[in-house]
């Protein structure tokens, strides 16, 4: 690692940097496409293509370089960035035919995380370094979903809809402890991160849900809630790292271990009202996580003085569970090359990535007067990325 991304993979890194590389530009294009067969209930699919641009991180050294005297950094970066905005329509509608069939359902999450904070290491050896980085982290998460159902047939017409949409916008300080060693021609490396502290949080939700044609279940209800508390819980992770140094190659092998987090509630609206009727519908909106492990494993090869060839593929697990906040229950498998060439004090690098996934996902958006567990369907996933990255260094 001889830049300054190391403030956040291992923040003891920084204090064994010869000459700090500036992080100053990382940008990822991301273009998703995911497939789910009766999302949205029987014949409503989701095959939906995703583009988005995603922000990485800024990274820079603060004061002088010394090698025995303590280090300072400050860094900025998208730990998270997903927006997913899924529509789907099943018509049947035949002018010829006394019966037709309409329905349209909808998903749109958006899930934002940034961190940003200083980073101190210092070396205790020669060949050892511990060090610290302390992040403000700021996440917003934004789910909408709603459901629309017509039938019409002689005699009869029926319809209904369910629309729901929570959010919350969380702010917490954590802290990410690190520990590296280079002992010969290995380097290795140690961090755990915690789940933070929680600084300020609020949260709203919007609820409306209508049954109109069908005698035995006449139904209308509604709520808007605003101001209310909001708690988000993020995991313990530990994480260890090595690399082994050749002539003009380096491997490096990663693993992330990621705690499981309790099922708790995000927000904890009042139930929503029913018009006319004594009973009423629980607004539950939930977290949790399960325990996960990833790893990965990545070659670089130096070509000639100036240029370098990287390639790896990971692991990424999904941290899923059924009926709560989050929208990727895919265990995905990354696969990654790229390249770098120096000018100078500049490096530019360039990337390409592919990842595959699958996994079982509950049925998204339900009617209102449905009283079951949604079965879940299989889901799949897959994303190209390209990625765009510079780092300059100090005289």
């Amino acid at each position: 690692m001889s830049d300054l991304s190391a403030t956040y993979y291992n923040p003891a890194a920084c204090a064994l940097l010869e000459r700090p590389r500036f992080v100053f530009n990382l940008t990822s294009i991301e273009l998703a496409n995911i497939d789910v067969a009766g999302a949205a209930g029987p014949g409503l699919d989701f095959d939906q293509l995703i583009f988005d641009i995603v922000p990485a991180m800024l990274a820079f050294h603060l004061g002088s370089h010394e090698e025995d005297g303590n280090h300072f950094a400050f860094s900025f970066l998208s730990r998270h960035d997903s927006d997913f905005d899924l529509g789907v329509s099943n018509v049947s509608v035949s002018p010829v035919s006394p019966t037709a069939d309409a329905g349209f359902g909808r998903v749109k999450q958006r899930v934002v995380e940034y961190w940003t904070g200083g980073t101190w290491s210092r070396r205790v050896s020669r060949r050892v370094s511990v060090g610290v980085s302390s992040f403000l982290a700021y996440r917003a998460q934004r789910s909408r979903r709603s459901l629309n159902v017509e039938d019409l047939a002689p005699g009869v017409s029926r319809a209904a809809f369910v629309g729901r949409e929570q959010e919350y916008n969380h702010v917490r300080v954590l802290a990410k402890l690190g520990l590296a060693w280079r002992p010969g021609k290995w380097e290795l490396g140690a961090t755990v991160t915690t789940p933070g502290l929680k600084l300020w949080a609020s949260g709203k939700t919007v609820f409306n849900a209508s049954v109109a044609g069908v005698d035995a279940l006449p139904l209308l209800s509604a709520s808007t809630q605003t101001g209310l508390p909001a708690t988000y819980h993020a995991p313990w992770s530990v994480a260890f790292g090595a690399s082994r140094v050749f002539e003009s190659t380096v491997v490096h092998t990663t693993f992330e271990w990621f705690s499981a987090v309790d099922s708790y509630d995000i927000l904890t609206p009042e139930p929503a009202a029913i018009a006319g009727r004594p009973e009423t519908i629980p607004l539950v909106y939930s977290g949790q996580a399960k325990r996960v492990a990833n790893f990965g494993v990545g070659i670089e090869q130096r070509v000639g003085d100036y240029f370098h060839l990287y390639g790896g593929v990971a692991r990424n697990a999904s941290a899923f569970v059924p009926g709560r906040d989050a929208f990727s229950p895919w265990d995905l498998v990354d696969v990654t090359a790229g390249a770098s060439v120096d000018r100078g004090r500049l490096r530019l690098a360039v990337g390409l990535g592919y990842a595959w996934g699958d996994g079982m996902l509950p049925q998204v958006v339900v009617p209102p007067d449905f009283s079951g567990v949604p079965e879940p369907l299989p889901a799949r996933f897959s994303r190209w990325t390209i990625s765009f990255g510079a780092s300059f260094q100090n005289e």
